[in-house]
């Protein structure tokens, strides 16, 4: 009977234990997985250049393990989280200057990025430094849900990175000298300096401009030559440049490039140099109107004085005078060369047409001129010129113009030359109509200077029978200016006063008549009393 009781017991026993084996079998199987991720630290591109901060990107790969366990879900303990990366500085003659940087999860199916900027010293040897890389992470080593197992650990490695400090030819350009000026062209002239370890052939010096207001071999772009240029060794590079007008004259970069052969005969680029130029201002002048004599329907005179502004000296001035509400007689003005600061006087001619506004008009002034590199420029301003309303040429005033019906005598008119410049041939011609006559009609002035009056007289008669009134006497007037050219004056008109015949006013012949009348009467009185 015990033995019975034993054997079940037992049995029993087996049985559950053998239930539980299954299970933990089951388990193991399917869900239980020990294991740890396996970080190591690249850097694809591991290649440095001395006097330069570069960008080092760094890998972190994992090729994680399982130790025990199902491989269905193995990325649970192989996956390393929260990562942080730190590269440490402390052995090797550059700098780090990233900190440490957290990534995120590195799972087994693709590395993390850890990019870090690294400055690199001027006088750093070429050659390859070991730079530590400290990696922290956390992940999952036991994970087993069916008893409840989850072990969490934290760790800490340091991986090393082999950095390579290259030793190839590299580049400096700087600028030296330029003689452009704004809206003119020049030559930008540079240095280009070989700081690498190694000499370089070959070597191809481009540069463009990164400004729409400079103009660099006439297309954007330029390249110069140099046939071999060794470690600390320098040369100078020569552009064409052009700045175009109206541009501030400030600092200008040029970006460049170089392409060159090393002495293992391997084709090389330097990308990201640029250097800067400050052209000179540019040309400028000044012009100032000092005296206008223009006058509607007359001939007058610009004058003025042209100052050269600077900045540098020019050769073979001319002034240009725009369209315009006048008719120069020229409309260019040769000035000849002028220094920083000098000036000179011009002086122009015109005619206003008689159509013209008696208003202020506004005149284009070109200035031309060629500068000391013998290139031909212009510029451009303008002037502001008063225009006087018409007047006429000749003044006509009648002296004294007062005549007695049926009376002969003579009219006498002050001319005045109102112009500020001498006439000549100046003729007069008288024209009257009934009842006013006259036989001797055209006189002639041979010069009137400016602003002086000249006096002209001609016979008039009046009808006995015209009535007292007011007759108009017409005066053409008609001279030379003194461009040799015939003008005709304005008409002008003066007026006649006819008063009666038998007024205040008697002539010679009348006063003879009343006179031997009178003398008559009396001495037929003095007969006829005597008898």
């Amino acid at each position: 009977m015990r033995r019975s009781l034993f054997v079940a017991i037992a049995f029993s026993i087996l049985l559950v234990a053998l239930a539980a084996g299954i299970g933990f079998a089951q388990e193991t199987d399917d869900s239980s997985v020990r294991g740890e991720p396996r970080i190591s630290v690249h850097a694809p591109d591991s290649t440095l250049t001395p006097g330069t901060t570069d960008q080092l990107s760094l890998q972190i790969a994992n090729d994680g393990r399982i130790s025990w366990g199902a491989t269905t879900r193995p990325e649970l303990v192989t996956t390393a989280r929260n990562v942080r990366v730190e590269a440490n500085d402390d052995r090797v003659p550059f700098t780090v200057e990233t900190g440490q940087q957290a990534i995120g999860a590195v799972g087994t199916d693709r590395p993390g990025e850890a990019p870090i900027t690294v400055r690199v010293p001027e006088d750093v040897e070429p050659g390859e430094y070991e730079l530590p890389v400290r990696v922290r992470y956390s992940h999952t080593s036991t994970y087993a849900p069916r008893s409840r197992i989850v072990q969490e650990r934290t760790r800490s490695v340091t991986r090393t990175v082999v950095v390579t400090v290259d030793d190839r030819p590299r580049f400096e350009l700087s600028g030296v000298e330029t003689d452009v000026q704004v809206g003119d062209s020049g030559t930008v002239t540079a240095e280009i300096r070989n700081v690498g370890a190694q000499e370089a052939r070959a070597i191809d010096v481009a540069v463009e401009s990164t400004s729409p207001n400079v103009v660099v071999g006439g297309v954007g772009g330029d390249v110069a030559r140099i046939d071999r240029l060794g470690a600390n060794e320098t040369a100078r590079v020569v552009y064409d440049a052009e700045i175009r007008p109206d541009a501030t004259a400030r600092n200008y970069s040029l970006e460049g490039s170089v392409r060159f052969t090393d002495r293992d005969g391997v084709r090389g680029t330097a990308e990201g140099l640029s250097f800067g130029f400050h052209p000179t201002e540019e040309q400028a002048f000044d012009i100032d109107l000092e005296t206008s004599t223009l006058r509607v329907g007359e001939t007058g005179t610009i004058e003025g004085t042209i100052r050269n502004a600077g900045p540098t000296a020019v050769e073979d001035v001319e002034l240009a005078l725009g369209e315009g509400q006048f008719e120069p007689r020229s409309r260019s003005y040769s000035i000849g060369d002028l220094d920083v600061d000098e000036t000179a006087d011009f002086r122009f001619r015109a005619v206003v047409p008689e159509s013209t506004d008696p208003t202020p008009q506004r005149i284009d002034v070109t200035t031309r001129y060629r500068t000391l590199a013998d290139s031909d420029r212009s510029t451009s301003g303008s002037i502001r010129v008063p225009v006087e309303e018409r007047r006429d040429a000749v003044a006509v005033e009648a002296i004294d113009p007062q005549f007695a019906a049926g009376q002969d005598g003579t009219l006498r008119l002050d001319v005045t030359n109102q112009r500020d410049v001498e006439i000549r041939d100046v003729r007069i011609r008288l024209a009257v109509e009934d009842p006013l006559e006259s036989e001797f009609r055209t006189t002639v002035i041979s010069s009137l200077p400016a602003g002086e009056a000249d006096e002209v007289a001609f016979d008039l008669e009046v009808d006995s029978d015209a009535p007292v009134s007011r007759y108009p006497a017409t005066v053409e007037i008609e001279y030379i200016d003194p461009d040799d050219e015939p003008v005709v004056d304005r008409p002008k008109t003066v007026a006649i006063s006819v008063t009666e015949a038998n007024g205040e006013y008697f002539d010679t012949v009348e006063i003879v008549i009343f006179g031997a009348v009178a003398l008559l009467v009396v001495a037929v009185f003095l007969w006829l009393y005597r008898r």
